[in-house]
């Protein structure tokens, strides 16, 4: 016996079927909360004491196998060893993986911090210079540092080891190490506080990381 199906079970039907629309109040939310943690975070992103601050092997990093530009690269080799004082100098090491950002960021900030701090010197530390490309659109390369070695590892002293680098790749940041060796500030680019830097809605995260930059190496040149 054919029946007809009643009138609530097709509407049952058609409820089942209906694909529900994200809620645009849900959406606006999500993207406040994300900028909320963000902000929260570059807060949280200060100076280190220095009595609380970790002791850097300086002179290690220094003696490490180096390059003034990569190989074949067409980069004018840029450095401020001239000025050099291990007892004025204060050190801004650009540990780089993959992230091109901080470095362009340093370069184009690099006159305003050397009127700050005249012996200042700019490195970068990388996992091998020879096949490192710093930047794509600087004007000049820094000096590369090679960061891992037979019997060393400059990543793992500095806390930067990235968890999934299989032992030689770094969280990418900008490190600034006072004229005693510690290392007081950590900017994190592509993790952390740092993690939307490179992204179009970044700008205010780097400006936010670029004022921690200058602001601590103002500080450091009248302590």
């Amino acid at each position: 016996m054919n029946r007809k199906r009643s009138r609530l079970a097709l509407d049952d039907d058609d409820e089942e079927q209906r694909t529900p629309e994200p809620s645009p109040a849900l959406s606006t939310f999500s993207d406040t909360l994300k900028k909320t943690r963000t902000q929260s975070d570059l807060e949280d992103l200060d100076m280190v004491r220095p009595e609380d601050a970790w002791s850097v092997d300086v002179d290690g990093i220094l003696a490490s196998n180096a390059l003034a530009t990569p190989p074949g690269s067409s980069l004018q080799a840029h450095n401020n060893v001239g000025k050099y004082r291990s007892d004025e100098s204060i050190i801004v090491l650009c540990v780089q993986g993959n992230v091109q950002l901080h470095y362009d960021l340093l370069c184009s900030s690099l006159p305003d911090l050397y009127a700050i701090s005249p012996a200042l010197q700019a490195l970068v530390l990388c996992r091998d210079p020879s096949a490192h490309i710093p930047s794509e659109s600087a004007p000049f390369s820094l000096p590369l540092i090679q960061a891992v070695g037979p019997n060393y590892n400059h990543f793992v002293r500095l806390g930067l080891l990235h968890p999934l680098g299989g032992g030689e790749h770094p969280l990418d940041a900008l490190v600034v190490i006072d004229t005693s060796g510690r290392r007081r500030l950590v900017l994190p680019f592509g993790w952390g506080a740092g993690k939307h830097a490179g992204t179009p809605a970044g700008r205010i995260v780097q400006t936010r990381l670029m004022d921690l930059l200058h602001t601590c190496i103002s500080m450091l040149a009248r302590e």
